[in-house]
């Protein structure tokens, strides 16, 4: 009988600790869940947590003369009045590439940049030295600052452009777009959930 009754209390013991475990655990939770920030407060905050560092010290000033589509502006600079240049690190659904639809998200993307960077909007390119400086195109290739903010980050983490790494090798903020890309598809925002496949 002093067997059973040790078992019982025991049991007993064993089970009003696991309860304990049980609530506590529960507790924990859901304040980790009420203190997760909703969506869109979870993507704002996401975004300038991972912002970029500062552009290098070697920048050249231009200014934009026309939005081609997401990922592609034409800039005047003391040297060349109609340089294109294709935004490092990032690619955005296309809208004009020949005997190529219309990808979804595409209009949004580029009407993004062209509000961000429209026509008379100062701007700097930074170039990257582990990249090439232009592309097969002939088209220059640059992270572009409009202020403190770089246009190719704002994109990204936006959900309108996804991150490129050219033959494996990763640019200069290439760990900051990855993080910023990481944020958008939590918030499935952008290219990640808005738009239809």
């Amino acid at each position: 009988m002093r067997t059973l009754a040790r078992f019982v209390s025991r049991t007993v013991l064993r089970l009003a600790l696991l309860a304990a475990l049980v609530v506590a655990a529960f507790a924990a939770l859901s304040g980790v869940v009420d203190a997760l920030p909703a969506p869109g407060d979870l993507w704002t905050r996401a975004t300038s947590v991972a912002a970029p560092s500062r552009p290098s010290a070697d920048t050249t000033p231009a200014v934009v003369t026309r939005v081609v589509d997401g990922d592609t502006i034409v800039v005047a600079t003391d040297t060349d009045p109609d340089l294109t240049v294709r935004l490092l690190g990032i690619d955005t659904p296309e809208v004009r590439k020949p005997h190529t639809p219309v990808q979804p998200c595409g209009p949004q993307a580029s009407d993004r940049t062209r509000a961000l960077a429209a026509p008379g909007t100062a701007v700097r390119l930074e170039y990257d030295p582990t990249q090439d400086h232009t592309d097969r195109y002939g088209r220059a290739l640059a992270y572009v600052w409009i202020g403190d903010t770089m246009l190719n980050h704002t994109l990204v983490a936006e959900g309108w452009a996804r991150t490129y790494v050219y033959n494996h090798q990763p640019g200069r903020h290439a760990n900051t777009l990855d993080a910023a890309q990481r944020d958008a598809q939590a918030a499935r925002a952008g290219v990640w959930g808005q738009c239809p496949r």
